[in-house]
Parts: C-alpha cells; sequence; structure tokens
C-alpha cells in the first residue's frame, strides 16, 4: 500500500471540510495533536502511522462537532475517576467504557471515511493497529502507566498471528454533515522505550 497517498487523500478530505492538517517535528512521544479545527502530525513518523492517527483523530473531530457537551463530560469524568487515586473501581470502569466507546465510534467514522476515499485495502491494518492502540490506552487508564508501544504491538500481532487475539472489526459509520468545532487540545501519545 501507499501510505503517502492514503495520507494525502485523508488530508484533503480533513482541508475539503474545514479541518487544517500539518506535519511538525515534534517529541517522540507524540503522534500528533488536534484541538477540533486543525491537527498536526508528527512528521518523524511513518506515513502508515501517521495516516491511522489522523483518520482516527478525524472520527473524533466528527464526534466532538456532533456531541460537545456530553464528550467534554465524558473526558472530565475520566479524569476525575482517575484523580481520586483509582479508590472507586466502579467509578473509574464506567469512565473508562464511556471513554472506549467514543474511541470506537470515532474508529468506525475512520474506517468509514477509508472506503469513501476507496482506501479499503488500510481498513484491516488501520483496524488492526487501532484495537491495539484502544488496548494500551485502556491500560493507561487502568494502572495509571502505558506499556512501551513497540513492545506492546510486537506482542499484540505475535498474539493475532497465533489466533490467541481476535481483532474484532470496526463497522463503518457515515460521517454526517458536521461543523468543525474548537476543542481543548488532544494529544495522540504513544510511550517509547526508555533512553538507554
Amino acid at each position: 500500500m501507499n501510505f503517502e497517498s492514503i495520507y494525502a487523500a485523508v488530508c484533503t478530505w480533513a482541508e475539503e471540510h474545514g479541518i487544517s492538517v500539518s506535519q511538525a517535528p515534534l517529541d517522540a512521544k507524540k503522534a500528533g495533536e488536534f484541538d477540533g479545527v486543525s491537527a498536526t502530525m508528527n512528521s518523524s513518523y511513518s506515513a502508515e502511522e501517521r495516516t491511522y492517527y489522523l483518520v482516527h483523530a478525524l472520527g473524533s473531530m466528527v464526534r466532538w462537532s456532533l456531541s460537545f457537551d456530553p464528550v467534554r463530560e465524558m473526558f472530565e469524568e475520566l479524569r476525575a475517576a482517575k484523580a481520586s487515586n483509582r479508590a472507586d473501581r466502579a467509578r473509574l470502569e464506567s469512565a473508562i467504557q464511556r471513554y472506549r466507546a467514543f474511541e470506537i465510534e470515532s474508529s468506525q467514522f475512520a474506517v468509514w471515511l477509508l472506503g469513501e476515499l476507496h482506501q479499503s485495502e488500510a481498513i484491516p491494518s488501520y483496524t488492526n493497529f487501532m484495537r491495539a492502540d484502544l488496548e494500551a490506552l485502556t491500560q493507561f487508564h487502568r494502572v495509571g502507566t502505558a506499556p512501551v508501544w513497540r513492545d506492546f504491538f510486537a506482542e499484540w500481532n505475535d498474539e493475532a498471528r497465533r489466533g490467541l487475539r481476535i481483532v474484532e472489526p470496526y463497522h463503518p459509520k457515515p460521517i454526517p454533515a458536521f461543523e468543525p468545532t474548537l476543542t481543548e487540545k488532544q494529544e495522540i501519545l504513544q510511550k517509547q522505550p526508555e533512553k538507554e
């Protein structure tokens, strides 16, 4: 797959829908950042990773634009539940499940968009990547530390190859008409190994 051309197609769609996309050298642990009306992707990441993170970010931006207050409240509750030192496990788990539903819907928009852009060949690898990413982020929210991405993803792929892990597909969800909405800055993080 030519991920440079897939990435370019996603960028063009974003621009056509009022979302500006740029690239810049960012800290190694930051794949990108977005604020509802713009996205900056880390130029040192591969075109494949930039594509996955950008199309997912666009799905998130759509969700924010359609349900701004409920999404903001979901993130506030997740932060509050984590700040309570994870003492109330039921509250934390409820907040995490709402967060996961948001992330899954963002990916449903993302796979629909890849299909609309005639880039369906990228959907299986996107799905595998973002399902792993969601599990890494869920671990971060549950225990307070994220796994080192390259190690986590290598183990994830090994388990999938051996049939120990089923990678559930995302069901495409059409993106409705939306108006990009300025939100708090969202960072797309990827934990890197400690420097040796």
